[in-house]
């Protein structure tokens, strides 16, 4: 496989490989190389004796129960080396191809490969398969396994094992496809880079009273690489049943940064989800169900380790295939019903739009759920005949550090209709009742650092002597510090002491005496 990481020789690796791809009488005149490519490399051999099979015809089909939109179909048929070649240019994200063939007793064989684009704009995929043959010529016919990082610590070193199906053999000769060879038996050999390699093995066993010497060669495609890959799955159950229409969400964790890497969609009672051919490291899977589950928000997004935010879930460590990552979905609780209600909306900061079906918590104070919604398609959100009390009103986007709204519905404040959530940089910050971040004006500068620790500072710039007036809110615009001072002509820093101030989200008023202007900042 070739990575972004280390392109090493990469346009000679692509140069060499579509020289062997569509010279083995694979007619090509041109490969239209669209955003994504998958390179389809399979070998078809005999079963016992692992002999090419040549001339078999292979159907290459789009599974479209893994990627419906997804269309492809093409009729290959295998070389005097046993292989196959197919080049799928796609702008598709992801998708699946099921190889098909017939044996001389017309069973089918058949086998499906997956192509994720990620990490890579190129994937790679070997769907090998073995057939039963009619009349298998019964001869020392050359063969070999491997085995990738034998010690363990070097993911560039291959052991490549003999299994020529004679006991006589005089002599072997490896070639390793980078230029380097061997005539051990089972040798152990250490690439210096990355790639597919085609690594031929010819083997020479003694003469018998009816032949000479027999000479016998095998070709193999192996991919090496940094990083292996493999599926991974579990079942999901709501209450004691298996989840119905609901959605399975998978992210990579990056050292800080969680990236949404694919999404598996539900239709049936089973509750199985599957994630397959997912580079080895770290991930997160959650799990929502959908609108036209009889279960939405009944149940809360839950996270692998059955959390219901996303820095309580469980790490999963992909270093091998596994299909027990089991989910239980948390219940929603049962609120208690009274006259109050909360009503707002979530959008996407610097005016991107409305955030779609974002699960919104309603917590206490001491964070647990007391209720649980979705925001619609504008957005919008509610809460209607809840009890009096303080709730937190959270937005749960995973990778996001939340700043939740805290409100407290009591009889002079039974309802809360302007309940404001943002989506901007790691954070969701929100805001209540029209406290809100104008665009600057004049001369005002930005708030920076932000976040902050410290003390935040902001330039001002004007062409007399001013008063500049400055207040502190906090999220639910309560007041917490004010300050006056003169400001000269020509520009100026403005420093703000925020020792004293809980971390949190805060809003800064300032004023000239004709003009405002409201800004957000974290402290932290």
């Amino acid at each position: 496989m070739l990575y972004k990481g280390k392109m090493i020789g990469f346009e000679k690796k692509i140069s060499l490989l579509l020289m062997f791809l569509f010279s083995c009488s694979l007619a090509f005149t041109q490969v239209a190389f669209d955003k994504n490519v998958v390179f389809l490399i399979g070998q078809i051999t005999d079963e016992q004796t692992g002999a090419p099979i040549e001339g078999q015809v292979i159907n290459v089909d789009a599974d479209h129960s893994y990627s419906p939109d997804f269309n492809y179909s093409s009729t290959l048929v295998t070389d005097k080396e046993g292989f196959y070649y197919d080049t799928i240019p796609t702008f598709f994200n992801k998708g699946a191809l099921r190889i098909t063939t017939f044996d001389y007793l017309n069973k089918v064989h058949d086998t499906t490969v997956y192509f994720r684009f990620v990490w890579s704009e190129s994937n790679f995929l070997f769907p090998d398969l073995q057939l039963p043959v009619q009349n298998p010529i019964v001869i020392p016919q050359a063969n070999f396994n491997v085995v990738c990082d034998p010690s363990g610590n070097n993911p560039m070193e291959i052991q490549f094992f003999n299994t020529t199906n004679s006991q006589n053999i005089i002599s072997f000769l490896w070639n390793f496809g980078d230029g380097h060879f061997s005539t051990l038996q089972s040798p152990v050999h250490v690439y210096s880079e990355p790639g597919v390699y085609r690594v031929n093995l010819t083997v020479t066993v003694p003469a018998t009273p009816f032949s000479n010497l027999i000479e016998s060669t095998i070709t193999k495609v192996i991919n090496v690489t940094f990083k292996a890959y493999y599926p991974f799955g579990g079942q999901i159950f709501a209450g004691y049943f298996p989840i119905d229409h609901a959605a399975a969400y998978l992210y990579k964790v990056e050292q800080t940064k969680i990236i949404p890497i694919d999404t598996a969609i539900f239709n049936d009672t089973l509750g199985y989800y599957l994630f397959p051919q997912l580079i080895e490291g770290k991930y997160f899977v959650k799990v929502d169900m959908l609108p036209n589950s009889n279960l939405y928000n009944e149940f809360l997004t839950t996270y692998y380790s059955n959390s219901i935010m996303w820095e309580d879930a469980d790490t999963i460590f992909h270093y091998s295939p596994y299909f027990q990552y089991d989910i239980d979905m948390v219940p929603a609780s049962v609120m208690t019903f009274g006259p109050g209600g909360i009503q707002g909306g979530i959008s996407f900061g610097n005016g991107k739009g409305p955030a779609c079906n974002v699960e919104i918590l309603l917590l206490d104070n001491n964070n647990l759920p007391m209720g649980v919604t979705h925001s619609d398609e504008n957005g919008l959100f509610n809460f209607n005949d809840i009890a009096f009390g303080t709730f937190k009103v959270h937005a749960e986007v995973t990778g996001k550090n939340t700043l939740p709204v805290t409100l407290t519905l009591n009889g002079n404040s039974p309802v809360f209709e302007d309940v404001q959530l943002f989506i901007q940089g790691d954070y969701v910050s929100g805001q209540v009742n029209a406290i809100s971040e104008n665009d600057f004006t004049g001369g005002i500068g930005e708030v920076f650092p932000n976040p902050a620790s410290g003390n935040i500072r902001f330039t001002v710039a004007f062409n007399e002597a001013n008063l500049l007036k400055t207040a502190i809110y906090n999220n639910n615009g309560q007041l917490i510090r004010n300050a006056e001072q003169n400001i000269y002509p020509g520009q100026s820093t403005v420093d703000i002491d925020l020792s004293g101030l809980s971390n949190g989200l805060y809003l800064l008023k300032i004023s000239d005496g004709t003009n405002e202007v409201t800004k957000r900042f974290i402290k932290r």
